[in-house]
């Protein structure tokens, strides 16, 4: 195929076609910019997300890209994938053609232009978003490029795609939010913003009983690796609970990373597993329904509010209503508390004392989650072009596809 494009529907982010877009031959338009080609993305229930939701302007997730002027934005969109591109061309010196670029990648094989400034990271490129409306509104994480890659095999990439930007919300619960380090302030689950409500004593998990609510998607099994393997000997938790459905229950075992194993009709259970006066976490990765509010309304009942703390990260995008946790967050005195990955990285980075350490730190816990064998449950299925794309995307649409496979492939 000719260089394309995908383009979705924005009343059925299911609906996708593959369109014709030549990458444009007119010089580049800045002294600071380059085009980039995607190489490999991966495509997950996220990648979903991001059509179904990026109509909001708080997200803008269909703001990214360009559209062609054969489509009409008001029934089309693009959206984005994680992944790499190359650069192909450039008039930034240190990012000559050649150039692996992790990041918030287009779907297709159409060049895109991007105009950048340095991050003020070794290796970190920040888009410029310009006066044509594109990026208004993204947060920044979507708008930054990595210069990395170079050197790594095809399957680390593969999960650079399918896992580093979601562990990562997972490594900066476990390593900012219950951090564990004297001297180290733990960052509030919404980050500097966060206020007050949030100080060594509630970080302190030792003993706790964490209890991950759907936690088979990437953020919820990387923050459970992060707790078992990412933590010194008398810092660890005592158990750590999945709580998810039928379907999910055997690939969460698989994992190896919970001590049990639960259903959400199981509430009851609990009392078996924790103890009267022990600390629970409550952390709601995405649970279906109001299943969040029932298990945090029964943990409360029976082993007292004042014991249990709730975190919020994600919810059930196809909820009629959300959760009524959602409105007591951000109240000290609910023990609720909304996480918002950005604001706890600014914190991180103040703790570490510049964005040059943070990032270094993450890098080297990415990279041994990656030389442990990352999530030995998960078994990369690779595809290749467009056309198999877009049947992938059909195929994980309709639910050919499972929490053990993880979709990638090299355009």
């Amino acid at each position: 195929m000719s260089e394309a494009i995908q383009i979705i529907s924005k009343t059925d982010f299911t609906a996708q076609s593959i369109n014709p877009a030549p990458s444009p031959s007119n010089p580049l338009a800045s002294p600071s910019s380059i085009r980039i080609q995607t190489r490999l993305i991966s495509l997950t229930t996220n990648t979903f997300t991001y059509a179904k939701l990026g109509g909001n302007p708080l997200l803008a997730w269909w703001n990214v890209w360009p559209l062609p002027s054969t489509v009409s934005p008001e029934t089309h969109c693009r959206i984005s994938a994680w992944g790499y591109s190359e650069v192909v061309e450039s008039t930034i010196p240190s990012l000559p053609v050649g150039s692996k670029l992790f990041g918030y990648q287009p779907i297709g094989t159409r060049a895109e232009e991007l105009q950048l400034k340095d991050a003020n990271v070794p290796g970190h490129y920040d888009v410029v978003v310009s006066g044509d409306g594109l990026r208004k509104g993204l947060n920044s994480i979507y708008s930054r490029y990595q210069v990395r890659g170079a050197d790594s095999t095809r399957e680390s990439k593969g999960w650079d795609a399918l896992f580093y930007v979601l562990w990562q919300t997972g490594w900066m619960l476990n390593r900012h939010v219950f951090a564990w380090e004297g001297g180290f302030e733990p960052s509030h689950p919404f980050g500097a913003a966060g206020g007050d409500g949030w100080d060594a004593k509630r970080a302190d998990i030792k003993g706790a009983v964490m209890i991950l609510l759907a936690p088979s998607g990437k953020t919820g099994l990387s923050f459970a690796h992060e707790l078992r393997r990412g933590r010194p000997e008398g810092e660890q938790p005592d158990k750590v609970v999945a709580v998810g459905s039928e379907k999910s229950k055997g690939f969460s075992e698989s994992t190896g990373l919970f001590d049990e194993v639960l259903l959400y009709e199981q509430v009851d259970e609990i009392e078996r597993i924790a103890k009267k006066g022990q600390k629970i976490v409550l952390v709601n990765f995405a649970a279906r329904g109001q299943a969040a509010d029932t298990w945090a309304t029964s943990l409360g009942e029976k082993f007292g509010a004042d014991n249990v703390i709730v975190l919020l990260v994600g919810g059930d995008p196809s909820a009629t209503r959300p959760a009524a946790l959602y409105g007591k967050a951000m109240d000290p005195a609910s023990n609720v508390y909304q996480v918002h990955a950005g604001l706890i990285r600014e914190k991180g980075i103040e703790n570490l004392g510049s964005a040059e350490a943070y990032y270094k730190a993450q890098e080297a816990g990415w990279e041994k989650f990656k030389s442990e064998g990352a999530i030995p449950a998960i078994q990369i299925k690779w595809g290749k072009g467009l056309d198999e794309y877009k049947a992938g995307w059909d195929a994980l649409a309709n639910g050919e596809y499972g929490p053990e496979t993880g979709l990638v492939f090299e355009m």
